[in-house]
């Protein structure tokens, strides 16, 4: 893996704790309870290139988020 790849990588990593660290309860916080939580975080995952590198374990990474 070239060097560009991995800052590349690094960065997305961090990109998703930040989501994680504040996207998240903000969701929790304002959602009516946790499915509509997991969907608002989802649409912004869903078009986040961080999040879609992730590929087929998205949908279940949100989905065991509590």
């Amino acid at each position: 893996m070239g060097v560009w790849r991995l800052i590349v990588s690094w960065w997305r990593a961090r990109q998703r704790r930040i989501d994680l660290d504040i996207l998240w309860p903000i969701c929790r916080r304002e959602a009516n309870d946790l499915d509509h939580a997991k969907a608002a975080f989802a649409v912004h995952a869903y078009h986040d290139p961080a999040w879609l590198e992730l590929g087929d374990e998205l949908f279940p990474f949100i989905d065991r988020l509590t």
